[in-house]
């Protein structure tokens, strides 16, 4: 669901529905933020997910992008505070492009999400075999290889969904898989250049940031199911509020 903004009640309607899902996201990430290990586990892009399903893509976007990009700089995270704007958004806006174009179908596309994760998984295994038996852009290989088979992997196991959820609710567990993705991408980069800033060479910098992912998964995981969960949940009403 999207809410518009074409008077000026729906403006107003935007600007406080975006104010509460950052000042949500910024709780959150006060509340339920878990050293574990060197790793950190939050609610944060919980929320994010929750606002782009609930409000609209950009909405949610800009929420989890003023929450919490002001819980970094507030809280001795300064540094990385420029990352966790561009992410936050552009989850906010993948999970709420895929779910509307999704839900927007007649019909859920289980069979060309089916093939495509098959072609997809076939041109990873491709690569795989260049990767080990080449020497030339090993590392390059490596990276679209990875990208293959996490996208092959998505598209079979959405291709199943509807047989298991409701149209909408299998959209909405494709829209929040979709944005984690984009997250693990961009969070993988901003550690490769970090580590290659710091001196190792960009294939141990990859590595290194590969391998040092391990609260992003956790915290996609939580995102989904938590996101998905809570949407399912509050959908209903939260039309019937903002309808009165």
């Amino acid at each position: 669901m999207t809410i518009g903004f074409k008077t000026k009640k729906e403006k107003l309607l935007n600007m406080t529905l975006i104010a509460l899902f950052a000042a949500l996201s910024y709780i959150a990430l006060m509340l339920f933020f878990f050293p574990f290990g060197n790793m950190y586990i939050h609610f944060g892009n919980m929320i994010v997910v929750v606002a782009a399903l609930l409000v609209g893509g950009w909405q949610g976007g800009l929420a989890g992008s003023v929450g919490m990009g002001l819980y970094d700089i507030l809280n001795g995270h300064a540094d990385s505070s420029p990352k966790t704007f561009l992410l936050k958004f552009l989850i906010g806006l993948t999970v709420g492009a895929v779910f509307t174009l999704f839900a927007n179908r007649k019909k859920f596309p289980a069979t060309a999400l089916f093939i495509s994760g098959i072609v997809s998984l076939l041109v990873a295994a491709a690569l795989g075999i260049g990767v080990f038996t080449g020497t030339d852009f090993r590392l390059q290989k490596s990276v679209v290889m990875l990208i293959f088979v996490v996208i092959g992997i998505f598209c079979v196991l959405f291709s199943a969904l509807k047989n298991k959820f409701s149209h909408k609710t299998a959209s909405a567990i494709v829209g929040a898989a979709c944005g984690m993705v984009v997250n693990l991408v961009g969070e993988i980069s901003w550690k490769t250049v970090q580590f290659f800033i710091a001196g190792a060479d960009i294939s141990a910098a990859f590595s290194g940031a590969l391998f040092s992912q391990g609260s992003t998964l956790i915290n996609a995981g939580i995102s989904i199911v938590g996101g998905v969960a809570l949407f399912t949940l509050l959908e209903k009403p939260f039309l019937k509020l903002i309808k009165e």
